[in-house]
């Protein structure tokens, strides 16, 4: 069975619209990453952008933002509370896109309006109601502009397999003066993070975008004088930038976590959903979920913060089993590794209690035809533990809460901003230390910090703030 739909059906109650969320899963994914070689030969076509060179992830303020806001975001409570507060506290002048549903243009017009963001900064992008989109923003293309020219691009990746977020880069060329484009590569902009002359790309696209190269009739193959790894580089610098150096973050081999584990505390049983939002090289299946670039500082060293579930585990008297504290330890010194000075902030890894079910019910759903083998594994394991097949079973689904994914603005003209996100509200309101441990992080960096809305929601969805925008234009 797909994991996706065992998913659903161990964890009814999970949130829609995960970031994570895949129409057409796949359970070879993993392999295929790993085991990407094998090429055809046949040179890429030459797209008419001369010099790409990505928007950054830190330098200079805000100038255009873009935002997609589809109905379940305006008419959610929650949700828009916490757009309202990150429109507040961004700076009069902004301008911005907005992606959304027809029916819900007046209310999110309220929204700009009440903080003060004049309609003439407003460019709309409507979309029909009946069209599925994601307000995940940032993932579905890569914002650039052509050193050239100074033209602007939204470039697609090959495929882009979640709702109908596909089509948002190609209605902003309607809308405004932005081209959409498209590349032969795989990835998603939350696995992108733009430095000054260099730029992270987490493992796990560039291992897709090799094995891009290895299906029928693939969009492009290998020349005969070129290794996999130095084309797809080549690919990189071709459509997505070609001045700054890429650097890949993540292991070199796949990590050894099961999505499954069955475990016993006390007289209490538990099925622990332990992998989701985990990817295969990486903790976290976006690198901005657990990387923050700062910038650079009197000394030409350039800063960032890397999450430390470990840390966070230590300011809360808490454990967590399937953090993979080990593998943020050693991306921290890749990026050391790199000639990045790297601080190191607190990163929650936390289980949300679900449904319970019998053991045998487990079973039944493990032993289907198209079952799960690491569910059975799970299985056996609280069987060995002293489960009886009428024993109640809780699920317990993990989800990554992460500071790192915020709002960076170093800019010379207007001072140095960081928008944060806050989790320590209602049952989450143990994590208040870290909300104040954040805010003093990032002022003893020099940043005047804006503390934005609860996003514990957007969490449960796997991912926060960075996420639901993009930056279209940056200034000084």
């Amino acid at each position: 069975m797909p994991y996706a739909n065992l998913f659903r059906i161990l964890v009814p109650d999970a949130p829609l619209h995960r970031r994570t969320d895949r129409d057409s899963p796949s359970s070879l994914e993993a392999a295929l990453r790993v085991d990407a070689t094998n090429f055809l030969r046949e040179r890429p076509v030459i797209p008419g952008l001369q010099e790409p060179h990505l928007v950054s992830t830190y330098d200079g303020s805000f100038d255009t933002l873009l935002f997609a806001l589809p109905q379940f975001v305006v008419t959610n409570p929650t949700f828009a509370a916490a757009y309202q507060s990150l429109l507040n506290e961004l700076r009069a002048g902004t301008r911005f896109v907005i992606a959304h549903h027809e029916s819900q243009r007046a209310a999110v017009e309220a929204w700009f309006a009440a903080a003060q963001h004049p309609p003439e900064n407003l460019t709309w992008v409507p979309l029909p109601d009946f069209t599925s989109f994601t307000d995940w923003a940032e993932d579905g293309y890569v914002a650039l502009e052509d050193a050239v020219d100074g033209s602007r691009y939204l470039m697609e990746p090959w495929e882009f397999p979640r709702a109908g977020d596909a089509i948002i880069a190609d209605a902003v060329e309607e809308y405004t003066g932005i081209h959409a484009s498209q590349s032969p590569l795989i990835f998603q902009g939350g696995n992108c993070l733009i430095g000054d002359d260099f730029w992270l790309l987490g493992r796990d696209y560039f291992a897709d975008s090799v094995q891009l190269t290895q299906r029928n009739r693939p969009p492009v193959t290998v020349p005969v004088d070129t290794t996999p790894e130095a084309f797809v580089r080549q690919l990189f610098s071709r459509y997505v930038d070609s001045r700054r150096t890429l650097n890949l973050v993540g292991t070199t081999r796949a990590i050894p976590i099961r999505p499954f584990y069955g475990t016993r505390a006390g007289n209490d049983y538990f099925l622990d959903v332990a992998s989701d939002g985990a990817g295969t090289f990486q903790p976290i299946f976006h690198i901005d979920m657990l990387i923050t670039l700062i910038g650079r500082d009197a000394a030409n060293n350039f800063h960032a913060l890397v999450g430390s579930p470990a840390l966070a585990d230590q300011l809360l008297g808490t454990s967590s089993p399937y953090s993979l504290a080990s593998v943020y330890d050693t991306i921290a010194e890749q990026l050391t590794g790199y000639g990045l000075t790297v601080h190191r902030n607190p990163l929650v890894h936390r289980p949300t209690l679900g449904r319970a079910f019998t053991l045998a019910q487990l079973r039944d759903l493990a032993n289907q035809p198209n079952g799960d083998p690491e569910l059975l594994t799970a299985v056996n394991e609280l069987s060995a533990a002293g489960a009886a097949d009428d024993t109640s079973v809780r699920i317990r689904s993990w989800h990554h809460i992460t500071w790192n994914n915020c709002l960076v603005e170093n800019s010379a003209t207007h001072g140095k901003h960081i928008y944060l996100p806050t989790f320590g509200h209602g049952p989450n309101a143990d994590l208040q230390p870290i909300d104040a441990h954040m805010k003093n992080l990032w002022e003893g960096l020099g940043f005047t910090v804006h503390l934005l809305g609860d996003f514990n929601e957007f969490a449960r969805r796997q991912g926060v703030v960075h996420c639901v925008k993009k930056y279209l234009v940056r200034g000084t």
